[in-house]
């Protein structure tokens, strides 16, 4: 058993600084020559070569504590940044490199509230399409207690869920809906699919038999007496 915790402990240990190891050379690459170029300060505050790299492993490290880690992330940072011309420091430059909430198409949460009071409303029983994965996850886990709480209460557990499920969308991290189970047409009981193969099986005379017999012919009469016949019908 230690040995399987150490095992998963070695793989933790590996992957981490492997994608910390990612991030840092793709912004020596791309993030690097930006600060250097368009922000003066930049150079006189890390004018020797090792500390320019030692800023963007504390770079690197932020955007892979904030679950940043594609290039396509770190470009869109990078393009942030430069339109609002200022020099982001780490923790402000991972989180300019997440997707805003409008971005991903994700409402505000007044909008995802009245969403969900909606399917939980005039919608219930209904088809209803949730604009966004991340409302539908909210739905899924609190949405029942709207019955159960005042309006206040359930709209601060509301928030809170909320606010969790766009932090999960914010870095790709969204759970797939679950697909319906696909009907299947009943199958007969396996002695009806035998009797149409092979026909009813034979008894013999043995005592066993016997009761075999008297009980399908009693069943067979309790059968008959509640099968009403056209006379008995009540018009």
């Amino acid at each position: 058993m230690n040995e399987r915790n150490e095992a998963k402990g070695s793989k933790r240990s590996t992957s981490l600084p492997s994608r910390l190891d990612t991030v840092y050379q793709f912004c020596l690459t791309n993030l690097k020559p930006v600060l250097m170029e368009y922000w003066p300060e930049f150079v006189n505050k890390y004018p020797e070569l090792d500390m320019q790299q030692w800023a963007i492993r504390e770079y690197a490290k932020q955007m892979v504590d904030e679950g940043v880690s594609s290039s396509r992330q770190i470009q869109s940072g990078i393009a942030k940044a430069c339109k609002q011309q200022y020099r982001p420091r780490p923790t402000e430059f991972a989180k300019l490199c997440k997707p805003t909430p409008e971005e991903l198409g994700i409402p505000s949460l007044r909008e995802a509230y009245d969403e969900v009071i909606a399917r939980r409303g005039r919608f219930k029983g209904k088809d209803f399409k949730f604009s966004h994965r991340a409302v539908e996850l909210v739905d899924e886990r609190v949405g029942h207690r709207v019955y159960q709480m005042r309006d206040a209460d359930f709209m601060e557990l509301f928030k809170g869920e909320y606010e969790y499920w766009v932090g999960r969308a914010m870095t790709g991290d969204l759970p797939e809906a679950k697909k319906a189970l696909e009907y299947s047409t009943p199958k007969k009981p396996v002695i009806d699919s035998y009797v149409a193969k092979h026909g009813k099986p034979m008894l013999g005379d043995d005592l066993v038999s016997q009761k075999i017999k008297e009980l399908g012919m009693l069943v067979s009469r309790k059968r008959q007496a509640h099968i009403s016949t056209p006379d008995d019908k009540v018009v």
